[in-house]
């Protein structure tokens, strides 16, 4: 099958006031696992003026890039609109709470639907390690990702290590609700909670864990708990 592997860079991280600088995608051959259609687009936004420090260090995208080789948003989302139509599923890393976000708050804007289904590989990828940050679980694969931040490699890197597991269980989890695990431990116990990977919740005072609802089936947690 073929899917959309989509990432986007942004002028910071509020789905709400922040907006899409660079988006880079690539269809996907899950058959032979290997890309057949990419694009990379820096994307103009001139309501929001200067790109911050912080943005510009993290990606090393600046003002004079997108100057130079932006272009125009509603473009943008329409060529990557016309490449899912190609696919069975958009697949992103963090995809529902970051990705997602930002290219349905821009196609809204021009009244561009898009309708593919959406696949995120923090959570519907069966990892067979507890870290779920990009560039770490690249080099948990074998490989490394020489321009971080950047959207295209980005994509390419989230991709070929999902090319390591079975595509059609990738899809068939994403059925699988995510549900929030409450850990019910002590101050004392807390290192049951954190050898677990739950983490610290400092504003409700809790450990917690955002799980699959199948990986909960199948958990083997030394400690009682929650869901919610």
């Amino acid at each position: 099958m073929l899917v959309l592997g989509v990432d986007v860079e942004t002028t910071g991280l509020s789905t709400t006031e922040d907006e899409i600088i660079e988006l880079g995608a690539v269809v996907w051959d899950t058959d032979t696992n290997k890309p057949v259609a990419m694009i990379n687009h820096l994307v103009k936004q001139p309501q929001k003026g200067k790109l911050s420090k912080t943005i510009i260090n993290i990606t090393g995208i600046t003002d004079t890039d997108i100057e130079s080789f932006g272009i125009n948003e509603e473009v943008v989302i329409n060529e990557f609109n016309d490449l899912s139509k190609k696919c069975q599923y958009i697949v992103a890393h963090n995809g529902n709470q970051f990705d997602k976000c930002f290219i349905d708050k821009a196609a809204a804007r021009y009244g561009i639907k898009i309708n593919t289904p959406w696949l995120d590989t923090m959570l519907d990828v069966p990892y067979n390690c507890s870290t779920k940050k990009l560039t770490y679980l690249a080099a948990e694969h074998d490989f490394l990702n020489p321009f971080s931040h950047r959207a295209l490699f980005d994509v390419l890197t989230m991709l070929t290590i999902c090319s390591k597991y079975d595509w059609k269980n990738i899809a068939k989890r994403s059925s699988s609700p995510v549900v929030t695990v409450i850990a019910k431990v002590s101050k004392e116990n807390r290192h049951l909670a954190k050898s677990k990977n739950f983490r610290w919740d400092p504003v409700n005072v809790r450990w917690i864990k955002n799980i699959k609802q199948c990986d909960l089936d199948v958990s083997n947690f030394d400690f009682e708990y929650d869901i919610e």
